[in-house]
Protein backbone atom coordinates (compact mmCIF):
# COMPACT_ATOMS: atom_id res chain seq x y z
CA UNK A 1 0.00 0.00 0.00
CA UNK A 2 1.46 3.10 -1.18
CA UNK A 3 1.12 6.80 0.78
CA UNK A 4 -1.44 8.13 -1.59
CA UNK A 5 -3.74 5.05 -1.42
CA UNK A 6 -3.50 5.59 2.48
CA UNK A 7 -4.15 9.19 2.27
CA UNK A 8 -7.11 8.42 -0.03
CA UNK A 9 -8.42 6.26 2.91
CA UNK A 10 -7.96 8.77 5.45
CA UNK A 11 -9.90 11.62 3.06
CA UNK A 12 -12.88 9.42 2.53
CA UNK A 13 -13.13 7.79 6.13
CA UNK A 14 -13.26 12.02 6.94
CA UNK A 15 -15.65 12.28 4.38
CA UNK A 16 -17.94 9.51 6.04
CA UNK A 17 -17.24 10.72 9.23
CA UNK A 18 -18.17 14.02 8.32
CA UNK A 19 -21.55 12.41 6.19
CA UNK A 20 -22.45 10.29 9.51
CA UNK A 21 -22.29 13.38 12.08
CA UNK A 22 -24.50 15.68 8.87
CA UNK A 23 -27.26 12.47 8.75
CA UNK A 24 -27.11 12.52 12.70
CA UNK A 25 -27.41 16.46 13.44
CA UNK A 26 -30.50 16.40 10.46
CA UNK A 27 -32.00 13.42 12.33
CA UNK A 28 -31.83 15.02 15.51
CA UNK A 29 -33.01 18.17 14.22
CA UNK A 30 -36.21 16.55 12.48
CA UNK A 31 -37.51 14.70 15.89
CA UNK A 32 -37.25 18.31 17.50
CA UNK A 33 -39.29 19.87 14.59
CA UNK A 34 -41.91 16.65 15.35
CA UNK A 35 -41.50 17.10 19.30
CA UNK A 36 -42.32 20.71 19.17
CA UNK A 37 -45.24 20.54 16.80
CA UNK A 38 -46.72 17.75 18.66
CA UNK A 39 -46.09 20.13 21.49
CA UNK A 40 -48.01 22.98 19.88
CA UNK A 41 -50.46 20.50 18.47
CA UNK A 42 -51.37 19.44 22.55
CA UNK A 43 -51.03 23.22 23.67
CA UNK A 44 -54.09 23.44 21.21
CA UNK A 45 -56.24 20.97 21.99
CA UNK A 46 -55.49 21.93 25.73
CA UNK A 47 -56.59 25.15 24.45
CA UNK A 48 -60.00 24.58 22.69
CA UNK A 49 -61.18 22.12 26.24
CA UNK A 50 -60.51 25.14 28.41
CA UNK A 51 -62.53 27.38 26.36
CA UNK A 52 -65.54 25.50 26.06
CA UNK A 53 -64.94 24.59 29.71
CA UNK A 54 -65.22 28.36 30.20
CA UNK A 55 -67.82 28.73 27.54
CA UNK A 56 -70.20 25.61 28.94
CA UNK A 57 -69.67 27.08 32.72
CA UNK A 58 -70.72 30.96 31.51
CA UNK A 59 -73.71 29.37 29.37
CA UNK A 60 -74.54 27.64 32.73
CA UNK A 61 -74.11 30.96 34.70
CA UNK A 62 -76.16 32.79 32.21
CA UNK A 63 -79.29 30.24 32.86
CA UNK A 64 -78.91 30.21 36.48
CA UNK A 65 -78.97 34.14 36.72
CA UNK A 66 -82.00 34.29 33.84
CA UNK A 67 -84.03 31.48 35.87
CA UNK A 68 -83.04 34.09 38.81
CA UNK A 69 -84.51 36.90 37.25
CA UNK A 70 -87.45 35.27 35.42
CA UNK A 71 -88.56 32.08 36.68
CA UNK A 72 -88.60 33.51 40.84
CA UNK A 73 -90.91 35.87 39.86
CA UNK A 74 -93.65 33.85 37.35
CA UNK A 75 -93.26 31.06 39.78
CA UNK A 76 -94.50 33.62 42.61
CA UNK A 77 -97.41 34.51 40.24
CA UNK A 78 -98.06 31.12 39.45
CA UNK A 79 -98.66 30.52 43.03
CA UNK A 80 -100.65 33.17 43.38
CA UNK A 81 -103.18 32.35 40.31
CA UNK A 82 -102.78 28.08 42.00
CA UNK A 83 -104.11 29.69 45.87
CA UNK A 84 -106.88 31.86 43.85
CA UNK A 85 -108.15 29.10 41.32
CA UNK A 86 -108.10 26.82 44.94
CA UNK A 87 -110.09 29.44 46.60
CA UNK A 88 -112.96 29.88 43.85
CA UNK A 89 -112.84 26.18 42.84
CA UNK A 90 -116.30 25.68 44.21
CA UNK A 91 -117.56 29.21 43.22
CA UNK A 92 -117.02 30.59 46.99
CA UNK A 93 -117.20 34.01 47.34
CA UNK A 94 -114.20 35.84 48.36
CA UNK A 95 -113.91 39.62 49.05
CA UNK A 96 -110.11 40.77 48.02
CA UNK A 97 -109.28 44.68 48.83
CA UNK A 98 -108.47 46.84 45.25
CA UNK A 99 -105.25 47.50 46.56
CA UNK A 100 -104.21 43.81 46.64
CA UNK A 101 -101.70 41.73 44.68
CA UNK A 102 -104.16 39.33 43.88
CA UNK A 103 -106.46 41.80 42.32
CA UNK A 104 -103.42 42.99 40.27
CA UNK A 105 -102.26 40.00 39.14
CA UNK A 106 -105.50 38.70 37.74
CA UNK A 107 -106.15 42.49 36.15
CA UNK A 108 -102.66 42.10 34.43
CA UNK A 109 -103.92 38.63 32.91
CA UNK A 110 -106.96 39.94 31.81
CA UNK A 111 -105.44 43.41 30.39
CA UNK A 112 -107.56 45.50 32.59
CA UNK A 113 -105.73 47.87 34.97
CA UNK A 114 -106.90 48.76 38.78
CA UNK A 115 -109.35 51.27 39.23
CA UNK A 116 -107.67 54.15 41.15
CA UNK A 117 -109.84 55.21 44.30
CA UNK A 118 -110.52 59.16 44.18
CA UNK A 119 -108.88 60.61 47.33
Amino acid sequence: MDVQETMNKVVKAENEKVAAVDFATAAETTADGIKRAEIKKAEGIRQAKILAAEGEAQAIKLVNEAADQYFVGNAQLLRKLEAMETALKDNAKIVVPTDSDLVNVIGEMAGVLPIKKKE
